[in-house]
């Protein structure tokens, strides 16, 4: 009982500050010496702070001491380990960054094999986390929890990358290495589940609690929330609907399997396409390239390229096909299409939608918006950072639930 007490003190403190010991008492119903025995806990664990005197009562009496919550009491790290680069952010304890890095990862494939370790690329993963907390001049003894996001099969349960063929690693114990690195909890997911809850939270999904996020970028994953918790499955590895097969589709995936979605409809797959096109002699701006990724396929087809926009067109079907899939088996609220395609706008999602009405059942599809990434790059470290916030917060409220 005395813990939940705490959790109603605090989050008062935190979300309705500044406030006063009196008007704790009044809202929670505590008695008044066991909000001040509580609050007292919480100042000398520098979680809660004195800001000096309120206003009087117009009954008169001394004005209250007014209180608040210490932001930086507490700070979070918040690392996205992307296909080719690696964001790692510095969060305090109200979700505001206050430092981040940015460099290649490093782990690159190299005929099929990571360039780098897995366990060496975490080490300086975490190197870099320890360089942006000390760049805060906060103390170190501050960190209360890790998120770790990657693009690829996780399980949160035990904390370990199953598979992430775009880096090269399998049965990486992720959490156990960047622990021993950071000297703090580290929580693991994929980039879809981080998204869609910063997307959830702080972009385009409003808070709607029930959301599905589609993440099209190097590879294909979804994010799905259920109440605002992030849905994992027995495994850990609920979403990973990039590697559900397409019949007719014979492409090699780097999973190890053959005809998976992610190989018709990611980046990569629109490179792939378009150059089989030019194979065959077809007529494109881009055949006087050398080398060419989606973003120059994507400035073509705005530039009047009939391939290009043919190209993004068919992966906006196939995606459309993946939404209709989450749709029909989570009935969302909203989908949100985010990673490295969503930038692509309307040339995307405007056949996406179309495949979506042709192939998602009317009761599922009745009331659900189909809405682009509003936080676009930023989704991932976001969704790491308030992962590991929520995670820190556990014990004295669930905001929401990993």
């Amino acid at each position: 009982m005395r813990e939940v007490n705490r959790s109603l003190v605090l989050a008062l403190v935190k979300e309705g500050g500044p406030v006063s010991r009196a008007s704790i008492a009044r809202s929670t119903t505590l008695a008044k010496p066991t909000v001040s025995a509580i609050v007292d806990e919480l100042i000398a664990e520098g979680l809660v702070r004195e800001i000096g005197p309120g206003s009087t009562a117009v009954s008169g009496g001394r004005p209250p001491i007014l209180l608040e919550f210490n932001a930086r009491s507490q700070l979070v790290v918040g690392a996205h380990i992307g296909a080719r680069r690696t964001t790692v952010a510095i969060g305090d304890a109200a979700g505001e960054e206050i430092a981040r890095r940015e460099f290649p990862t490093p782990t690159a494939l190299a005929t099929g094999t990571p360039a780098v370790a897995p366990a060496d690329a975490l080490r300086m993963v975490a190197a870099e986390a320890r360089a942006a907390i000390e760049s805060t001049a906060l103390p170190t003894a501050r960190l209360a929890a890790v998120g770790a996001v990657l693009p690829g099969l996780t399980d949160f349960h035990t904390g370990v990358c199953l598979l992430a063929p775009n880096l090269g690693w399998r049965d990486v114990p992720v959490r156990d290495i960047l622990a021993a690195e950071l000297g703090a909890p580290v929580y693991v997911h994929n980039a879809g589940q981080a998204a869609a809850v910063a997307e959830n939270l702080e972009g385009a999904g409003g808070r709607v609690g029930d959301l599905a996020l589609l993440y099209a970028g190097t590879g294909l994953s979804a994010g799905v929330l259920s109440d605002g918790r992030v849905f994992h499955g027995v495994g850990g590895t609920a979403g990973e609907i990039g590697h559900n097969a397409v019949p007719g589709n014979e492409e090699p995936c780097n999973c190890g399997n053959v005809g998976c979605l992610e190989t018709v409809a990611s980046g990569p797959a629109i490179v792939r396409a378009v150059r089989r096109a030019l194979e065959k002699g077809a007529a494109s701006s881009l055949a006087d390239l050398d080398t060419f990724d989606a973003r120059d396929v994507t400035a073509a087809a705005r530039a009047g390229d009939a391939l290009a926009a043919s190209v993004i067109a068919e992966v906006g079907e196939h995606l459309g096909l993946a939404a209709s899939w989450l749709i029909n088996a989570y009935n969302p609220a909203v989908v949100v299409v985010g990673g490295g395609l969503a930038p692509i706008g309307d040339l995307l999602l405007d056949p996406l939608r179309a495949a979506v009405a042709r192939h998602a059942l009317a009761p599922a599809l009745r009331g659900v918006e189909i809405r682009a990434s509003v936080l676009g790059p930023d989704a991932e470290v976001r969704g790491a950072v308030l992962l590991a916030l929520q995670h820190s917060e556990t014990y004295y409220r669930v905001v929401f639930r990993a």
